[in-house]
């Protein structure tokens, strides 16, 4: 746990909203290892500033400042990226490190998809594996940025920056993916039944991640246009990762 952080960003629709999702986050996480990362010019609410978590500033990248080029000045080797409409169960995060363990080099994460063989590839074509629908680890073409990940700054290939400019955060899953080296694989893990004696249930998403401000909202709302682009433009990539 040491050397793994958590971090999140946030955006003006939201910034007073986060309450439950960081009082999850930080009841199973020392509050010296999050990272709150942000625009310079958004206002933090007193329960943020006084929450003990690291508050970094930065361009506003998008859903993508929650990796940034930050981790390369700041010297992270391995952090959790985490959502900010999320509430996240006791035991959670040690299921991804513990899983991350013994899986290295993968990114672990709690929700992927995976196209058939035969399948046209378009976003809806695709299917979602969930933690919480699975008993072992389940190989994937891309990760799904709901329910956290866990990430290495090593794993990505060296021009994951400078970021794309338009049409960015909506396919964030599907551009990420696309940079990770050829050998890192994608894996979505159980709900550990080995490591835990009781099942725990999963991330809930809290009642705005559906917002009209939300980016499922806006990738529904345009057809999946800006995703299906980003897997044209990344197709041998994504379609070269195995799956189980």
């Amino acid at each position: 746990m040491q050397d793994t952080y958590v971090s999140f960003t946030t955006h003006e629709p939201r910034v007073n909203k986060i309450a439950p999702m960081l009082q999850s986050l930080l009841d199973q996480w020392p509050a010296d290892r999050v990272l709150l990362v942000v625009a310079y010019e958004l206002e933090l609410p007193t329960f943020i500033e006084n929450s003990g978590i690291r508050i970094v500033r930065s361009k506003d990248y998008g859903a993508f400042k929650k990796h940034g080029p930050l981790y390369m000045d700041l010297g992270i080797n391995r952090y959790i990226v985490a959502d900010d409409d999320t509430v996240f169960p006791r035991g959670w995060f040690e299921n991804l490190l513990f899983w991350s363990d013994r899986l290295p080099g993968h990114v672990v994460c709690g929700r992927g998809r995976i196209w058939k063989p035969a399948a046209v590839l378009h976003y809806p074509n695709s299917e979602t594996v969930f933690a919480g629908e699975i008993s072992e680890p389940v190989l994937c073409h891309i990760y799904n940025g709901v329910d956290t990940a866990i990430f290495r700054r090593d794993y990505f290939e060296p021009d994951v920056f400078p970021f794309p400019k338009r049409d960015f955060t909506y396919s964030e899953d599907i551009w990420i993916s696309a940079k990770l080296k050829d050998n890192v694989s994608i894996s979505v893990i159980p709900y550990s039944k080995e490591k835990h004696k009781e099942d725990f249930s999963g991330p809930k998403a809290l009642p705005y991640a559906w917002g009209q401000d939300s980016l499922c909202a806006h990738a529904i709302a345009n057809g999946f246009a800006s995703k299906n682009k980003a897997l044209k433009e990344h197709r041998s990539k994504i379609l070269a990762r195995a799956y189980s």
